[in-house]
């Protein structure tokens, strides 16, 4: 229970110093008390009023109260005195609540709200008090008392009248057009009004003749829209349900919003696609729009009148130029103006519902050609089966693509379809380990062993037979390849970081530490951060595309050839982490690692298969499961139990063997099963993962050094046919020895009898293709070798050359009629690198630099030199952030950058007019200087290229000292803030109070305190002020007043904006200018009544509220 003396307490200097109104209110007998402020035209605020009714409600006795207005509360009583005061009003009734609300409600008289809704009715319209009760706007779809039912419900009529209308009318049209009869000379083709349905678009196919037969190709020749500009964004192949897509979105549109659309279509930076549009549609509040702002002019007073964007006493309006203010704050938006008004991208986070993929199930219409039919499969089985009929084995005949099981995400939102698709991951882990599917998992990882186990385990649940998957758009602009009509993608996880804008500490450069202001905290900046992130994508099989043919560049598969088996095995031994030796190992063991030796085993005599199968084993316990033996006895326990690391090293084995070709037919996973049973999640997921990125990492190793031998060997075999052969040669090869033999290879498995083979010779084919590593269209693409194998494959090469498509293409044609080699090639590309990196090096530019956002800056920004000097300030590169940059034409002169940058911005240009406090640094003839833009002219100031040295106040001594009793201490001539900037603080004061002793732990100064007494600083600067005219620091005093400013125009001399600015902050800081009225915003139709409503009673209210 609070008594009333704590309340008080508490609230005291709000009371005294009459900086709130303080509400007083008792609930039991217990004390209450809350602060409010009124706003700057003496109001309340809608919030505040409804506060205080609730405090009325619950005590109707409650005051509120102010010291500045109220008796008895002034600055000079004691607390028991302001305690006493405030019960008097209590229990007298002074200053009750209902009476304060009176005196500063803004809401016109129930007198003028009544002529209102008369006037309403008899236009017919509906009629809601919002607006007159709390001056804001009404929602159309929230019911709260401001309206009549009558009203609301008409409201609701008009809406829906509205509506009707609007659908009414086509939003959206284009001439469907028959391509196959168009092309024969016979056009056939309706028009289509979007949105529409499926059994319409039927019908239209049906009358134009597209039965999927004869014909079954379309093509748009013509669009038609209600809304300007958007056809110009639709192509002829624009697909129906795209189309119909944005039908839809657009005929839920608002009035509103479309005017916003149509103004974001002119805006463009969401319009290259149907895709982007269609985005573009249900991203309508990353932007914002200004209906009635048609030019800068306009522009400028919406800012300065509406928002108070700067807030300016109205005698500064008087000069204010608002065309050019709205010009600078236009150009900083990135705005533009459109016949819909002024609109600009807020920078809210663009979201992508639309991938331009999968269109929504329910936006679908275009329909699907009829599918074969394919027989039954127990009529399949039984002609395999039937007797006398040799069957073909599986493997000897291409089977059929299976086709894709889609997972089905019922969600829209981007976060929920990446929730559902890692739930669904969660059950396909659980339903994985079935011999059969698991198999299944890591054949599919062979193929995609560089993808995540997530995108691995999503693929083999909904495509196991894929084998080289891309997106939509990859296939038809990297593979020159089409998607096929009715084809499912297959979902997977995909990072998409987004970008954000995050205060941070500043960080010195030089120290790695916080930069500390002068209020003594670390600076903090604005800096773009990468925020990682992950959507749900769709991307296709090969075997789901169509088009140019593939360069066959896929994994060479092992036939059991000697010479295959040498170099593979050849390359195990170079991948392995551990020495490989044959050995008679005795128990059927057909190898092992040995982990104190730190070598693997491989029992000799067995197959090249079985050698292979087991080297890639053991190379995955090596890897996997080794221990330190070195290392404490605790640390020296495996991290996975027996079965898990057998389980591990034998799925890294098959994965290996099935990416390379070799037969797998005797691997059996039945025990996985078992393994699994009754353990964690978490366990299983860690142990695929394990096997995932064992398998690529072996796989990659052995990729590169089969690569490397293939390289030394057609190196050998080109110098070999450059030797002269002789005539009529024809001895046969020479046998194998078998002692010579790999390594593992038994004498009962040599091949006998093998015809001679010619010999092969490699030819190298060039290909473009997109660069994957590069956003840039300067190297975008790559010129990239290809080698061809003697098994029909190619095997990659060199990358040749790296840039435009254009170019590379051009360099191909020369590769491949003789023109130009391969080391000409990437000898141009070493001179355009080197090119590229010394560009500009030489060329004159001019820069424009420009104070920093943020207080710490304050005191810099438009400030003439001689100012920034008087006060002790340098211009300083690290107060100023770089907005601009350009090459410097011959004979552009300082005055010619200024008058640019006031009068004609380039477009790209994103900072404000140059003014007076910017720098333009030139760069001519390899030299900078750097130039300030002053009150009059351009001053060098050298100072802003060099590194600026921290002031320390050794080098500020005065040479006088300072005596207090706890010490003498070296006077120095740095201010407060400087020398707090300098990592001091406030350790005590002299007796005199002339000087302040800041210290750091190990040294101390004495600085010359700001103010005249000791007991109350603030209150002493408020003293001196009111009595010596505002001559303080000697500055403010000789800035002219804005009446003398005023004087100057009518005599007809010329003013500047940063002069009037400066006497209007002056003036302010003398008194003359406190408190201006606030002008508010303009109120719908009845904003005059209102006001002169206001005026009307708001006197009277004052006189009511001071009496009682």
């Amino acid at each position: 229970m609070a008594s009333l003396r704590d309340t008080v307490k508490e609230y005291q200097e709000e009371l005294r110093d009459g900086i709130a109104w303080v509400a007083f209110w008792k609930e039991g007998h217990s004390w209450n008390a809350e602060h409010f402020h009124l706003e700057v035209d003496g109001t309340l605020d809608p919030f505040d009023r409804s506060r205080l009714e609730e405090i009325k409600t619950a005590d109707p006795a409650a005051v509120i109260l102010n010291g500045y207005y109220c008796g008895q509360l002034g600055e000079d009583v004691s607390l028991d005195e302001l305690t006493a005061g405030v019960r008097y009003h209590y229990e007298n009734s002074r200053n009750d609540i209902d009476g304060f609300i009176g005196a500063h409600d803004d809401r016109l008289p129930p007198e003028v709200i009544d002529e209102a809704r008369a006037a309403a009715h008899a236009a017919g319209l509906p009629f809601s008090e919002k607006p007159y009760r709390d001056g804001e706007e009404f929602d159309p779809y929230v019911f709260d008392g401001s309206m009549s039912i009558e009203d609301y419900e008409l409201m609701h009529r008009m809406i829906e009248q509205e509506r009707s209308e609007q659908m009414a009318e086509p939003i959206l049209s284009g001439y469907l057009s028959n391509l196959g009869k168009y092309t024969e000379g016979r056009p056939a083709g309706e028009w289509v009004t979007f949105p529409t349905t499926a059994e319409h678009l039927k019908e239209v196919f049906d009358r134009i003749g597209i039965d999927f037969k004869h014909y079954e190709e379309w093509h748009f020749t013509e669009f038609q829209s209600t809304i300007p500009g958007l056809t110009e964004h639709l192509s002829e192949y624009s697909h129906p349900d795209e189309l119909n897509y944005l039908g839809k979105l657009l005929e839920m549109q608002f009035d509103d919003d479309r005017e916003k659309f149509i103004a974001a279509i002119e805006y463009g930076d969401h319009t290259d696609s149907l895709q982007d549009i269609i985005n573009l549609a249900q991203n309508l509040d990353c932007y914002w729009g200004y209906p009635s702002v048609h030019n800068e002019e306009e522009y400028g007073h919406y800012l300065v009148d509406e928002l108070e964007e700067p807030e300016l006493p109205e005698e500064a309006k008087k000069y204010f130029m608002y065309e050019e203010y709205g010009r600078d704050a236009s150009i900083n938006d990135g705005g533009m103006f459109t016949e819909q008004g002024y609109i600009y991208n807020n920078r809210n986070t663009f979201t992508e519902w639309y991938d331009g993929r999968d269109v929504p199930e329910e936006y679908r219409i275009t329909p699907q050609p009829p599918q074969p039919e394919r027989p039954a499969p127990s009529k399949v089985e039984m002609d395999a089966a039937a007797p006398g009929v040799k069957t073909v084995q599986a493997t000897e005949q291409p089977q059929e693509p299976r086709p894709v099981i889609p997972i089905v995400l019922t969600s829209e939102k981007p976060a929920e379809k990446l929730k559902e698709i890692t739930d669904r991951l969660e059950q396909g882990i659980a339903e994985l380990f079935d011999s059969e599917r698991y198999k299944e998992y890591l054949r599919v990882m062979s193929k995609f062993h560089n993808y995540s186990f997530n995108n691995t385990l999503l693929i083999a649940m909904q495509k196991p037979d894929a084998s080289l998957v891309a997106g939509f758009s990859a296939w038809k602009n990297n593979f020159e390849r089409n998607v096929m009509k009715g084809q499912k993608g297959i979902k997977i996880i995909a990072p998409s970081p987004y970008k954000i804008k995050q205060e941070m500490q500043k960080i010195d450069p030089h120290t790695q530490k916080p930069v500390i202001g002068k209020d003594g905290k670390p600076v903090t900046e604005e800096k773009e951060v990468t925020i990682p992130a992950y959507k749900v994508v769709s991307v296709f099989d090969v075997s789901q595309t169509e088009g140019k043919e593939l360069p066959d560049i896929a994994v060479d598969e092992l036939t059991g050839d000697v010479d295959r088996y040498k170099d593979f095995f050849a390359a195990l031994e170079k991948t392995s982490p551990v020495p490989i030796a044959f050995e008679n190992i005795e128990g059927g063991s057909h190898g092992y690692y040995h982990l104190e030796d730190k070598r693997i085993a491989i029992n000799e005599g067995m197959s090249e298969l079985q050698t292979l199968k087991t080297a890639i084993h053991e190379i995955a316990h090596a890897k996997l499961h080794d221990i330190d033996l070195n290392a404490p006895k605790d640390e020296q326990q495996p991290h996975v139990d027996r079965r898990t690391r057998e389980v591990e090293a034998e799925s890294v084995a098959y994965t290996v063997c099935q990416h390379y070709g070799l037969d797998t037919s005797d691997y059996s996973f039945g025990y996985v099963a078992g393994w699994s049973s009754g353990r964690e999640l978490s366990e299983l997921k860690s142990s695929l993962e394990t096997i995932r990125s064992a398998a690529a990492e072996i796989i990659n190793s052995i990729d590169e050094n089969l690569a490397e031998l293939q390289k030394a060997q057609d190196k050998e075999q080109t110098a070999g046919q450059e030797q002269p052969t002789r005539e009529g040669q024809e001895a046969a090869p020479e046998k194998p020895d078998p002692e010579a033999a790999a390594p593992g290879k038994s004498g009962a498995q040599e091949k006998a009898g093998a015809a001679p083979k010619e010999a092969f010779t490699p030819e190298t084919i060039y290909r473009v293709r997109r660069n994957p590593y590069s956003d840039s269209r300067e190297n975008s693409y790559l010129l990239q070798a290809y080698v061809t194998q003697e098994n029909g494959r190619a095997k990659m090469g060199d990358v040749l050359y790296t840039g435009t498509p254009e170019k590379c293409r051009e360099l191909m044609g020369q590769l491949k009629s003789g023109e130009l080699t391969e080391g000409d090639v990437k000898q141009l590309y070493a001179k355009a690198q080197e090119t590229a990196q010394t560009a500009g090096q030489d060329k004159d530019t001019f820069s424009i630099y420009q104070i920093k956002g943020g207080d710490e800056t304050r005191d810099f920004r438009f400030e003439p030199y001689d100012r920034l000097q008087a006060a002790g300030n340098v211009v300083d590169r690290a107060n100023y952030e770089l907005v601009y940059s350009a090459p410097l034409a011959p004979e552009t002169s300082l005055e010619d950058i200024y008058t640019c940058f006031n009068i004609d911005h380039p477009k790209d240009f994103k900072g404000h007019s140059l003014s007076v406090s910017d720098v333009v640094v030139l760069h001519q003839d390899g030299q900078d200087a750097a130039h300030f833009v002053d009150s009059v002219g351009f001053r060098e100031v050298p100072e802003f290229l060099q590194e600026q040295k921290q002031l320390t106040p050794d080098d500020l001594e005065t040479g006088e000292t300072v005596k207090t009793p706890r010490g003498t201490f070296h006077v120095t001539a740095m201010s407060r803030e400087q020398i707090e900037a300098a990592g001091y603080g406030f350790h005590h004061q002299s007796d005199d109070g002339k000087y302040l002793i800041m210290g750091n732990g190990t040294r101390a100064f004495a600085v010359a305190a700001e103010q005249a007494q000791r007991d109350n600083p603030l209150k002493t600067a408020e003293q001196t002020t009111e009595q010596n005219g505002n001559m303080i620091d000697g500055i403010i005093n000789n800035t002219p007043t804005v009446d003398e400013l005023e004087a100057k125009v009518k005599a007809g001399e010329q003013i500047s904006l940063v002069d009037l600015a400066n006497a209007v902050k002056a003036d302010k800081e003398r008194g003359k200018g406190a408190k201006p009225e606030k002008k508010p915003s303009i109120r719908a139709q009845l904003r005059a009544d209102k006001e002169k409503a206001q005026k009307k009673n708001a006197k009277q209210k004052s006189q009511d509220l001071e009496r009682s």
